[in-house]
């Protein structure tokens, strides 16, 4: 995000109705068929509101007679089953706008070539378990807007000389002809091949991975960390140089897709071919959000580093917008702009068809905090400060609730559980900054840190020193500069609590990775922060990369790898720092 940390933006905040939630509004229609009930199953077509102006209901008509790859048709119990496997149909909200309900479109006795397409955004893989993981494209149709069936296909060889799952799914124009399948019965820690097929068309082919299971013991686990990437600003090499290392999965923390017109942050007119933001308009319906996702999914840094690994992500503001909260955000005027209720559920629902992510849960909430078990080595807990947290974020103060009671009561459970099973690492995802970042006491500015919460943050740290909970590493983006932190439980400037020169005191570590693309603060930002933040440990503003963490049985350690240009395609970067902090420290150990 565009972020000054001295001086503060004055928010204008969108107090807006949130829609109703009403679940299974469509599936308590009586003579429902399964068609029908396919379609709410599929996860395109309810993504996590059941964001439905309760004046129009769906429209679901069968699609009996749905042609397969001979022209034949399809039963009615087919075309089900093809829309329940498409995890676009229902990741998490009911795919369906304020204006217009989704419609499974008659297709008897369609000709062949009317489900015809090509596979122009590549494919990805995300949320991987020991046993499934998620499988995402998009089909760009040649000639009608008709369901297309979709087949997939995994292999453990790159030239599928032996097929260990496949299956077929349906997709539509009511996901925006995207295709996101779970497939299950996997074996942990195996390297998997996988590709998509519309008849003879077959998609590039993707190679991901699946979690050891939680009680196996394993060597190391790697996580290559990103965030902020703002297509105008530059190229996305960091993506790129990602696809060629080895890890475990990459971690996205946010700001996958900027909101913006062309020239309003980054000029992509200076590059050739063109990075001009499409549509070149500020994103605000379903449409739009749609499309800024497919510019991105299509460009070949992006689709390098999808192709490579699987992914976990979550959404940062600006999926949605600038400083955005459930309840508004600084870029947005509802008097120009509508109501914020619906360009949060537009938000929200490109994201669940365009991001290889599984809903946190079934209960149409939209939540995306989540935590995954990777073998005995650490728990992958993610956070969402954003769209369900921020309690009463109009003129936040410190007792203030920033992640909310349920998903601060989940967090604490989550990392209390950890420990109970024996997991070496706790690694929280985290949008927004942890550590204190004032001066003297002073708040520097900015709403976007845990500063405006701090007794959120005071009970988190009270949490894992009450429970000896120990181990914790923090990652953190949004804000575009490298940055290494020990977090102390109280004031860093308390030198009877907190040893500026060995640490002492600190009770968990957080390594905040730089931006892909977008621009940090300014040198004389970087001046001041160097000179009154005694707990930073590592700092580099200057540079667009990504961090790869290291997680070791007695150590963990962050690479901050920068590169040399985003004004041009280049693999050139140098390792500008390694950070580790040993077991059972609780802050940083080194620094190289």
């Amino acid at each position: 995000m565009p972020i000054n940390i001295l001086v503060r933006q004055t928010a204008s905040l969108a107090v807006a109705c949130l829609v109703g939630l009403t679940a299974g509004v469509a599936a308590q229609a009586t003579g429902v068929g399964a068609a029908d009930r396919a379609e709410q199953h599929n996860m395109a077509f309810s993504p996590p509101l059941l964001n439905l102006d309760l004046t129009v209901a769906p429209v679901l008509r069968n699609a009996r007679g749905l042609p397969g790859e001979d022209g034949a048709g399809a039963s009615e119990q087919d075309v089900g089953e093809g829309f329940q496997s498409n995890m676009a149909f229902h990741s998490p909200l009911l795919n369906a706008d304020l204006s217009v309900a989704p419609v499974i479109r008659k297709a008897r006795s369609l000709p062949s070539d009317a489900v015809a397409g090509r596979f122009e955004h590549g494919v990805a893989s995300g949320d991987p378990l020991a046993d499934s993981i998620i499988l995402w494209t998009k089909v760009t149709p040649l000639l009608s807007a008709q369901p297309i069936p979709v087949s997939y296909e995994m292999s453990q060889t790159s030239n599928f000389a032996s097929i260990f799952t496949n299956g077929t799914v349906l997709t539509s124009s009511d996901v925006d002809y995207t295709v996101k399948v779970d497939v299950k019965g996997l074996a942990p820690a195996t390297t998997y091949y996988y590709r998509f097929l519309v008849g003879s068309v077959s998609s590039p082919v993707g190679r991901t991975k699946t979690l050891p299971s939680e009680n196996a013991n394993v060597q190391n686990v790697k996580l290559a960390v990103v965030s902020c990437a703002n297509m105008p600003y530059g190229y996305f090499n960091a993506y790129t140089n990602i696809a060629k290392k080895e890890v475990d999965l990459v971690l996205h923390l946010g700001d996958y897709i900027y909101e913006y017109p062309n020239g309003e942050y980054g000029d992509g007119s200076k590059f050739t071919p063109s990075r001009v933001p499409q549509p070149n308009a500020e994103i605000i319906s379903l449409a739009d959000y749609r499309q800024r996702h497919a510019q991105y999914k299509a460009d070949p840094d992006v689709q390098a580093a999808h192709h490579r690994h699987p992914f976990v992500t979550v959404w940062d503001d600006h999926e949605f917008a600038n400083d955005a909260r459930p309840d508004g955000a600084e870029n947005h005027d509802p008097k120009m702009e509508g109501l914020w209720s619906e360009r949060r559920m537009n938000a929200i629902r490109a994201y669940f068809e365009y991001m290889p992510i599984r809903p946190a849960s079934s209960d149409q909430s939209g939540k995306i905090y989540r935590s995954f078990k990777v073998g005995k080595m650490l728990d992958l807990i993610m956070l969402d400060t954003r769209m369900h947290g921020m309690e009463n974020g109009t003129n936040a103060d410190s007792s203030k609730n920033l992640l909310g009671q349920t998903q601060e009561a989940w967090l604490y459970s989550s990392l209390s559980s950890s420990k109970s099973r024996g997991a070496a690492w706790r690694v929280i995802g985290n949008q927004i900054i942890l550590s204190p970042m004032t001066i003297v006491g002073i708040n520097l500015g900015s709403i976007e840190t845990w500063d405006d919460f701090g007794d959120s943050r005071a009970r988190l740290l009270s949490h894992v020193l009450d429970n000896q909970i120990e181990d914790n590493v923090v990652l953190t983006g949004d804000i575009h500069a490298a940055f290494a932190f020990n977090v102390p439980k109280g004031s860093p400037y308390n030198i009877f609590k907190y040893n500026w020169l060995t640490g002492s005191g600190s009770v968990m570590v957080e390594f905040v990775g730089t931006s892909i693309t977008s621009p940090g603060p300014t040198w004389i930002e970087q001046t001041v922060l160097k000179l009154t933040q005694p707990h930073l440990w590592h700092q580099n503003a200057s540079k667009r990369g990504y961090m790869i963490l290291d997680v070791q049985k007695d150590v963990t350690k962050a690479e901050y790898w920068a590169l040399d240009t985003i004004d041009s395609r280049s693999s050139g970067e140098k390792l500008d720092a390694v950070v580790e902090t040993k077991k059972g420290s609780g802050k940083i150990t080194k620094v190289t």
